[in-house]
């Protein structure tokens, strides 16, 4: 199954229309790891990504402060400008581990926690200004590593509620699921990770949503889901309630064709 991770948990009946904030590592945080690496002499793309996400971060703090932390933006380039720094997040993910000699402060994992909060604050910030994510990779794969990370159901419960307002964000954009060729297509990874963030809370209306969730974005793929949540659910010491879900909609899926 794929897996996915929190922030603080938000109220189900109003998080869609108020995603939470979330403390986006501005340039005092985000400044020492970026001296770190840039320290190392790296390549002109490493270096021009750190560019984009230190001019972001300063930019993205002068429009809240101008415009408010909430409400749509009377800015034509403010989605690009995030869009951008977005697939800087990326390409940085992707640039670190080849970088030699990186201090423990912008190694893996803390490297990659930075860079993964820095996706989510981003994301959220375009839920906010609600601004098109056109990039949501780095964010659902930041938001997986959170649900793996979580050590408790409430901070799962946290991220679950992100990722229903994520969903909902991306749903006009993404909904249609043109690309059902590529199993790495985010809106396939963040529903799937979605439903399994649900089982993890054993919490029955989440699941009960989650599901739903899944049924209609991914009517082909629900059987092959459940068929392998109900072998997890038949551990000794999975919870009751949240068993039969599973093994209710295991049954269901099974006895409706796909699609």
């Amino acid at each position: 199954m794929a897996e996915i991770k929190p922030i603080r948990f938000a109220d189900k009946g109003t998080y869609l229309d108020n995603p939470p904030d979330e403390d986006i590592p501005h340039r005092a945080r985000f400044a020492p790891f970026a001296q770190s690496v840039l320290a190392l002499h790296p390549p002109i793309g490493v270096i021009e990504s750190i560019q984009t996400l230190t001019d972001f971060l300063d930019a993205m703090a002068g429009i809240d402060a101008t415009y408010g932390a909430d409400g749509v933006l009377p800015l034509a380039d403010a989605g690009d400008a995030a869009d951008e720094a977005m697939r800087a997040v990326a390409d940085l993910q992707n640039q670190l581990p080849r970088l030699p000699r990186l201090p423990l402060s912008a190694s893996p994992p803390s490297g990659n926690l930075i860079l993964d909060n820095l996706a989510i604050g981003i994301g959220l910030w375009c839920m906010r200004h609600q601004l098109a994510v056109s990039s949501p990779e780095p964010m659902v794969n930041a938001l997986a590593m959170r649900i793996n990370a979580a050590t408790s159901k409430q901070e799962t419960a946290a991220t679950y509620a992100m990722m229903q307002g994520l969903l909902r964000h991306l749903k006009p954009v993404l909904g249609s699921d043109l690309e059902r060729s590529n199993p790495e297509r985010p809106w396939r990874i963040l529903h799937l990770n979605f439903a399994i963030a649900a089982i993890r809370t054993a919490d029955a209306t989440m699941i009960r949503y989650a599901f739903d969730s899944l049924n209609a974005a991914l009517p082909d793929e629900r059987a092959g889901f459940y068929k392998e949540a109900v072998v997890l659910a038949r551990s000794p010491d999975f919870p009751a309630e949240t068993r039969g879900l599973i093994e209710q909609e295991y049954h269901r899926a099974h006895a409706l064709p796909a699609g």
